[in-house]
């Protein structure tokens, strides 16, 4: 297998296990919004999923996602480093760009720039988001990078 080879099949397995993740968050927000008032619920849902800040989310996820997938692949398959090590790395870079596109998006919001709105914030979703992010990015990249791991074996 070659680099690229294994960058391919790196990129293929994380992108699909991070799609797989966020399809079910997507379904599981589907339901919470529409609990109560169905028509009301699918209106703001589709406003949230269609914000800007929604599609930069989208493109930061998934455009590292594809970097650091091809950066995984390799250091698995021919460094042979560790693939739960690697996984945590990368699961780790993701979550704290994840919470910057978040906080830059909230600060592009509130606009309250008080040192007591600025705690607010990042207490908010640099420690909530931060670890919610990592559980969910922690089950797909462990799944991508084992599916990496068995591509090694082979």
């Amino acid at each position: 297998m070659t680099i690229p080879e294994a960058q391919k099949l790196g990129r293929a397995a994380a992108l699909k296990a991070t799609a797989i993740i966020l399809v079910i968050l997507v379904l599981l927000l589907l339901v919470g919004e529409t609990r109560g008032d169905f028509a009301n619920g699918i209106l703001f849902f589709m406003q949230t999923l269609l914000s800007p800040y929604t599609l930069v989310f989208l493109l930061v996820l998934f455009g590292l996602t594809y970097y650091f997938a091809g950066l995984a692949a390799a250091e698995i398959i021919f460094e042979k480093q560790n693939n739960l090590w690697v996984a945590t790395k990368y699961v780790v870079l993701l979550s704290l760009a994840i919470c910057a596109v978040a906080v830059t998006a909230a600060l592009m919001m509130r606009r309250d720039f008080s040192t007591e709105g600025l705690a607010d914030l990042f207490k908010t979703y640099l420690l909530g988001l931060f670890f919610k992010a990592a559980l969910f990015l922690a089950i797909a990249w462990r799944w991508a990078t084992n599916k990496m791991k068995a591509a090694q074996v082979k």
